[in-house]
């Protein structure tokens, strides 16, 4: 008989809240049994009890794990204020874990993260949705078998909206990047340069965010990345290129694949068109884009449709897999490890800029992150 799999939610209203839909991650899955709900905030609490159907209620996440010793938890806020501390007491009781992104601020958050789940053999999966899809997944198949011949570069663009440069760095980079390892393998170096305000940042200017994701600045930012066999990643980001109600875009996120024999767009809500040149050449008029198909996908959800729901299906996508990852002893799709990737690709954009543009290797060897290292 199959097991039924114990989970519990770890919100926090007012405070991060419950992120991208990772309080709803564990309904409709018929081999999960929502049990409980951690909540600070007691309206928040409560109506998240009355929505999710559960009477198991909690102010403190700490005595839930404690009492109910979940198989599965969602750990849910977007702020990063209690990721640590929250990942840690789940681990401490055996559950394994779905948490949202970015999973930290600080690369001696992540090393810290890591290594509780190391301890206890906890299997971790990160709410990077977008490569769930089943499009991205293809493609991502496509390329790493060399159907499309070698892969020669990697260009990522978050929504470039009032958020862009640093916030964006993390907050979007975090998909971004985790695409970029799926494709590219981990990275090998990082070179980054920081503009505020057009002008270059320096060590004594202050973070600053509008959310509590840990240390950011810049409102433009390029970086460039290095992966084996000469494979390079770039991002790109400046703030309010697209404004709502003004752009006549929506927003700019995407990441773009260049290949020997063709240029590959990935774009929301996790499409993927192939183009059959490595670079678009709009004189080349025997030339046109083609969306790769996904049988049992897109005959299901029309493109309207998905925009309302694919990040439910790429958190339920990504549990499956969790579970999966559980029962077969491996690894998840986006795991702690790429995320902890993530943010050295992070920090290393903001040391090698702080250091005079010098490329950084990466893993850094300076754990502390170059924005808080006084002069």
């Amino acid at each position: 008989m199959a097991k039924t799999y114990k989970a519990a939610v770890i919100g926090s209203t007012g405070q991060g809240g419950y992120g991208h839909g990772l309080d709803r991650v564990f309904q409709d899955l018929n081999n999960v049994a929502l049990v409980a709900v951690a909540d600070a905030d007691p309206v928040g609490l409560r109506h998240t009890g009355e929505r999710l159907g559960v009477s198991h209620l909690y102010d403190d996440y700490n005595r839930m794990l404690e009492r109910e010793k979940p198989d599965l938890v969602s750990i849910a806020p977007g702020w990063v204020s209690e990721r640590v501390p929250m990942i840690e007491a789940a681990a401490a009781v055996g559950s394994h874990i779905y948490c949202e992104k970015p999973v930290a601020g600080r690369l001696e958050e992540i090393d810290t993260i890591v290594n509780a789940c190391n301890r206890g053999n906890i299997k971790m999966a990160i709410a990077h949705q977008w490569r769930a899809m089943p499009a991205i997944q293809q493609a991502i198949t496509d390329v790493k078998s060399g159907k499309f011949g070698k892969l020669l570069r990697i260009w990522t663009r978050p929504k470039d909206d009032s958020r862009g440069g640093g916030e964006e760095l993390l907050l979007h980079g975090t998909h971004l990047f985790d695409l970029m390892m799926a494709f590219g393998n981990i990275p090998r170096w990082v070179n980054g340069h920081v503009l505020q305000d057009d002008q270059p940042i320096t060590q004594s200017d202050t973070p600053q965010s509008t959310q509590s994701v840990g240390p950011i600045i810049g409102n433009s930012i390029s970086a460039a990345f290095g992966f084996d066999h000469g494979v390079r990643g770039f991002f790109e980001s400046t703030a309010n290129l697209a404004i709502s109600g003004q752009s006549n875009f929506n927003n700019l996120f995407g990441m773009s694949i260049e290949c020997e024999q063709v240029k590959i767009e990935l774009r929301e809500p996790g499409d993927c068109y192939i183009y059959p040149a490595p670079r678009v050449l709009p004189d080349q008029k025997h030339l046109s884009w083609e969306k790769i198909w996904i049988e049992g996908w897109h005959d299901r959800y029309d493109h309207q449709t998905l925009w309302k729901i694919f990040l439910h299906l790429g958190n339920q996508i990504l549990v499956k897999d969790l579970i999966e990852a559980i029962e077969n002893d491996r690894e998840p799709l986006s795991t702690i490890q790429m995320a902890r990737y993530i943010n050295e690709m992070v920090q290393g954009v903001y040391l090698s800029h702080l250091s005079e543009g010098c490329r950084i290797n990466i893993p850094l060897v300076e754990r502390r992150h170059p924005l808080e290292i006084s002069t």
